[in-house]
């Protein structure tokens, strides 16, 4: 007797007849049309992930960032020396290992590579300056690809003649209008911190992608004849996130550029200069989704709140007929 007091599934007596209506059956279709509706967008919401984020002190151990840079210079390479330099004292010249030299011709074809360093006493010989003079009057150009590490401090890198000015005093003192065809004109095709390429990026959500976006090709020339130094200034903002895919926390860096360019004379020796400021605060973001359970209890809701308003409004509507 007790358990019959409970049910709430009572079934209506059969001699009671039809009760449907044409208002019952119009309600049903807006019923039925929420559900939908608010379903989809709840199927929507669920797939879609939310980026929370908190401001906190860079506490990371690792000291090191990659710099990944492709850039061709009209001049060329063995002339051309990328030098570091940052404030704890560090000064590395002539750059190389995984950031390689690539000789082009005027055109940009790739010439034949030759390894200098096979070539007993060839640094510092009279050929060695007459290979100069030559790559200079021919338009040959330099590329410098791949990758090196700076330390997590302010500082520069710059691209010129210093690791090899003996070799440019030479060849002032022997051709001064050689010489003065030397010039940095150049094309950035991509400068990059941190260790996520370009192809790896694509794979995580849009949302983090506009943290890093593609690089935008920088090209800087000038007229014959005419040189002028070039510096960058580079703002970089560490934007950390957790990989659910390797399950470790990886870094993305936002930056921003500026530039500037100063007029040289024929006589001197122009530069690009890279100088880089490593922001202390790093953004931390974490990816989240709702939970399954979450989103099971928010359909059930869905259905079950619609059609209780609609029988209420059924209701009100039949008594008020």
């Amino acid at each position: 007797m007790g358990l019959r007091q409970l049910d709430f599934f009572r079934k209506l007596n059969t001699d009671i007849g039809d009760t449907s209506s044409s208002l019952g059956g119009f309600l049903t279709i807006i019923a039925f049309a929420l559900v939908t509706i608010l379903t989809m967008n709840e199927c929507r919401l669920f797939f879609i992930t939310e980026l929370n984020y908190q401001t906190v002190i860079d506490n990371d151990s690792e000291q090191f960032i990659k710099v990944h840079l492709d850039i061709i210079i009209g001049a060329p390479c063995m002339v051309l020396s990328l030098d570091q330099q940052d404030e704890v004292g560090v000064h590395v010249m002539d750059v190389s290992g995984t950031l390689k030299k690539i000789s082009l011709d005027k055109d940009r074809h790739v010439l034949p590579s030759i390894d200098n360093n096979e070539r007993p006493n060839y640094s510092g010989s009279e050929q060695e300056l007459i290979d100069a003079i030559k790559a200079i009057n021919q338009g040959d150009q330099c590329q410098l690809k791949g990758f090196f590490q700076i330390n997590k401090v302010p500082g520069n890198f710059h691209i010129s003649y210093h690791a090899h000015h003996y070799l440019i005093q030479r060849i002032h003192q022997r051709e001064l209008q050689t010489f003065r065809k030397l010039k940095l004109d150049h094309t950035i095709y991509d400068l990059r911190f941190g260790e996520i390429s370009s192809a790896k990026l694509k794979k995580y959500s849009k949302s983090l992608q506009k943290f890093q976006l593609p690089w935008k090709q920088i090209e800087k020339s000038v007229p014959e004849g005419e040189k002028q130094d070039y510096e960058y200034y580079i703002n970089a903002l560490p934007v950390k996130f957790y990989d659910v895919n390797e399950l470790n926390y990886q870094t993305l860096y936002k930056y921003s550029i500026n530039e500037a360019s100063m007029p040289r004379t024929f006589t001197e020796i122009d530069s690009i200069y890279f100088k880089y400021q490593i922001s202390p605060v790093n953004m931390v973001y974490s990816i989240q989704k709702k939970s399954v359970y979450h989103f099971i209890v928010q359909l059930l809701a869905i259905v079950g709140g619609v059609f209780a308003v609609i029988g209420i409004l059924n209701s009100i509507i039949q008594k008020a007929m």
